[in-house]
């Protein structure tokens, strides 16, 4: 590993960055290595020419980046130096902005990949959306709109400033939120007009629990799952599990445990009870599944499609 590349003796060539006429800072690089890594790099070396007002001999190309965004930018194409981990969006933002500024195709996917890592993306899925979208970032940005909730919006850095923000962009992220939102809370409050009292597919009770108790743990879970989907717009089946868990009024005297059996006055049914465990589960299954397809049909339209904003 080079120690210090950016001030070494042996450059060829001084960028000197400067965004403040009081600031500035100069690095001392190779043409070859940036001339590899940027058309644009390699463009400006074909007129530099020595500072007249320096002792230093070598060429000067003055530019108008902070001397901290060209340091970073230099840090992820010079050989031999270790780029830092980036996890601050502000930070990845400024990174793509000076390398597309200097056409440099090698560092949008590694943009990308800190994008899509779990801890940035829960972090601030806002910002990751916003970032994404910028930059034709579909997948990430459809991975990010998934997370969010109007309460991470509020706490995003980028919800307060308006230079973060396209306005197409913002209305199809509130498009996908209103419809994805309104059509799950529709069938979150269906789940217990679905799952009791309905035999045509079967839901006839053990002998120890009636339609009323069912109906009023399902009301509880209802309302469960509701709350978790205001904080959480992403349920998955362990996500449902655990609100079955911590819904209001469970069955006086437990779950039902008992085995299916034929019903004695109806043969073609078997019994089963909306309170034995294994059927929760199996439709807290079904629901998760609805959730997603709900999901994935508003946000296909939301990041892709034509929609009148």
């Amino acid at each position: 590993m080079l120690p210090d590349p950016f001030t070494t003796q042996d450059g060829d060539v001084i960028i000197r960055a400067s965004s403040n006429p009081d600031i500035k800072h100069d690095f001392r690089v190779h043409k070859v290595v940036l001339s590899l890594a940027s058309r644009v790099f390699k463009d400006l070396f074909q007129t530099a020419q020595p500072d007249g007002g320096q002792e230093d001999p070598l060429p000067v190309i003055s530019v108008t980046d902070s001397p901290n965004a060209m340091n970073l930018l230099l840090g992820f194409i010079y050989p031999g130096f270790v780029p830092p981990t980036i996890t601050d969006l502000a930070t990845l933002a400024t990174l793509l902005t000076i390398a597309d500024k200097y056409d440099i195709p090698t560092i949008p996917p590694i943009v990308r990949g800190r994008l899509a890592d779990k801890g940035v993306l829960k972090g601030d899925p806002f910002g990751v959306y916003i970032i994404a979208r910028r930059w034709g970032f579909t997948v990430e940005a459809k991975r990010a709109a998934r997370e969010i909730t109007l309460a991470k919006i509020s706490e995003s850095p980028f919800s307060g400033d308006p230079l973060n923000l396209v306005k197409e962009d913002f209305l199809r992220l509130l498009w996908f939120m209103q419809k994805r939102g309104e059509e799950t809370k529709d069938r979150i409050r269906a789940l217990a007009a679905d799952w009791v009292d309905n035999q045509d597919h079967g839901f006839l009770y053990c002998g120890e629990h009636s339609g009323d108790e069912a109906r009023k743990y399902y009301d509880g879970l209802t309302e469960q799952i509701m709350k978790e989907f205001d904080r959480n717009p992403c349920l998955g089946r362990w996500d449902m599990v655990m609100a079955s868990k911590r819904a209001r009024d469970p069955p006086h005297d437990g779950f039902c445990d008992d085995d299916d059996e034929l019903h004695p006055e109806r043969e073609e049914f078997t019994i089963y009870c909306p309170l034995r465990p294994t059927n929760i589960i199996y439709q807290l299954d079904l629901l998760a599944c609805s959730l997603e397809q709900i999901c994935e049909k508003y946000l296909g339209k939301a990041m892709d499609g034509d929609l009148p904003i």
